[in-house]
């Protein structure tokens, strides 16, 4: 493939002036052409459509062990524990991946990675509904890593395939489809799981995921996705992504806390179970339409890009101190300012990243895939440990924690070129 002009991959501060904040710093590699003469031009949110359709499937191995983990602890005589285990076995897969990610230089079309991701991700839930047990720790391993090595690459099909002048909303309704995909999986449980059984719901989304990649693969034969993402050169870690990684893994702290404990802290502030629930849906629903909302405002906001990141940590870290605080009214606004910003930022984390590195977006946002999934794989976990200890006042530190991940993204701001 013959290198394209230099003009097909403009700085993105030369698309657009009021990006500068998203500059690469002084001595970052030049990006390399990897796009015919309209790659940058996009086709609206389409890609963004199907990203999310991906996302939401490769998320599967680890939200529908979550959302099934009553029926699954019956049949198999497991504890909690256990299949808390499980889960932070598939964020720790997800760290291993992204870093595979990142270190991968050869060219490889973006779109075939996202296809066989998904192939890989149906036999993962396939292995669970097979061999109940073995299969869900080899599901939840093998799941984990496909994810976390496919997400740099439909981050650098969101960067490529839309609008520059729509990234930001391209990159929310990408990161909506997790909180989506934890309500889908929370549904498919009394519908599906419990008539028929929850190795069926693993079965029935191991066939979803397989039929997808199908049409995906047959796309890319047709022409109709193209590139190769791998000719993006190397990337080294500098002040900025540190901050930017380290920002995500402590978000992810508190955001991956709030699925396993949050109803037993709404339980804990008087409501019945569920009533609790309910709340904690209702949450992360509008924690889907925030993730959007601030795409959306991400594409209008120009230089003030990175304070809207900061107020949706500083919003995430006073929700925190609200549910610290104990008591019915505080419990419910604490959930949805925990949610809505302690868990809304994913998207815009993930478009910093990879618009301040033109070029390299795929190297840039494995590195905040690295963060996100390490807090991903250890928050639940150490959390836990707290509110057996402490209750309330593990929720106190979760908003240290917050303010923590602000001081990161602070840090990165500095770093900034101007």
């Amino acid at each position: 493939m013959s290198k394209a002009p230099s003009r097909t991959l403009p700085s993105l501060s030369s698309v657009r002036p009021a990006q500068r904040p998203f500059a690469a710093p002084a001595g970052t590699p030049a990006p390399q052409a990897a796009l015919g003469a309209g790659g940058r031009s996009g086709r609206g949110l389409g890609a963004a459509w199907h990203v999310a359709a991906v996302t939401t499937l490769t998320s599967m191995p680890v939200f529908l062990p979550g959302a099934a983990s009553s029926l699954i602890c019956r049949q198999l005589g497991w504890g909690t524990g256990r299949i808390g285990a499980v889960l932070a076995v598939y964020w720790l897969g997800s760290l291993l991946g992204a870093y595979t990610s990142r270190r991968i230089r050869m060219p490889v079309p973006a779109e075939s990675v996202v296809a066989v991701a998904l192939l890989v991700t149906a036999a993962a839930l396939g292995a669970g509904a097979a061999v109940p047990g073995p299969g869900l720790w080899a599901g939840s391993a093998l799941g984990g890593c496909v994810y976390g090595f496919s997400q740099p690459y439909t981050n650098f099909l969101l960067m490529r395939r839309c609008p520059p002048r729509r990234h930001g909303t391209a990159f929310g309704l990408k990161q909506a489809a997790v909180p989506a995909a934890t309500l889908l999986c929370s549904v498919a449980v009394p519908l599906c799981a419990v008539p028929l059984g929850w190795w069926a719901v693993f079965a029935g989304g191991a066939v979803v995921c397989a039929g997808y990649a199908a049409v995906l693969l047959t796309r890319a034969r047709r022409g109709s996705l193209l590139e190769l993402s791998g000719t993006e050169g190397g990337l080294p870690w500098d002040r900025r992504l540190v901050a930017l990684a380290a920002a995500g893994l402590l978000g992810a702290v508190i955001g991956n806390s709030l699925g396993g404990f949050l109803i037993l802290t709404l339980q804990g502030d008087g409501f019945p179970l569920g009533t609790a629930g309910f709340l904690a849906a209702g949450a992360a629903g509008l924690s889907v339409l925030v993730r959007i909302g601030a795409g959306w405002a991400t594409d209008r906001a120009g230089r003030w890009t990175w304070r809207l990141l900061g107020v949706m940590f500083a919003t995430g870290a006073g929700g925190a101190l609200l549910l610290a605080g104990g008591g019915a009214v505080s419990g419910v606004v604490g959930a949805v300012l925990t949610y809505t910003g302690g868990w809304g930022w994913a998207g815009l984390l993930h478009h910093v990243a990879g618009a301040s590195y033109p070029g390299h977006e795929k190297h840039a946002t494995a590195m905040t895939q690295m963060g996100v999934s390490l807090g991903a794989a250890v928050g639940p976990f150490a959390f836990g440990r707290l509110y057996e200890q402490l209750e309330g006042g593990a929720w106190a530190v979760m908003a240290a924690v917050g303010l923590m991940a602000l001081c990161c993204v602070a840090a990165g701001r500095r770093n900034a070129s101007t």
